[in-house]
């Protein structure tokens, strides 16, 4: 039996697909609500600082794996 996956997985795994999703008009809208929902979750203590910044830089579309 395979664990389920943490909350945080799951919205590692959400933001992802946001963040990775084919341009459509007003994407620019969805990617900031999906930054204030992060600092919402944050702010309620849901997630960590680490996490919020993790989450915040899939959004963002940054990179950690240098080339």
């Amino acid at each position: 039996m395979t664990p389920s996956l943490s909350y945080y997985d799951l919205l590692v795994a959400s933001v992802s697909r946001i963040a990775r999703h084919a341009y459509y008009p007003g994407i620019e809208q969805t990617l900031d609500q999906c930054l204030k929902d992060v600092d919402a979750l944050r702010d309620a203590e849901r997630i960590t600082p680490d996490q919020r910044e993790a989450l915040r830089l899939i959004i963002l579309g940054v990179s950690l794996h240098a080339a």
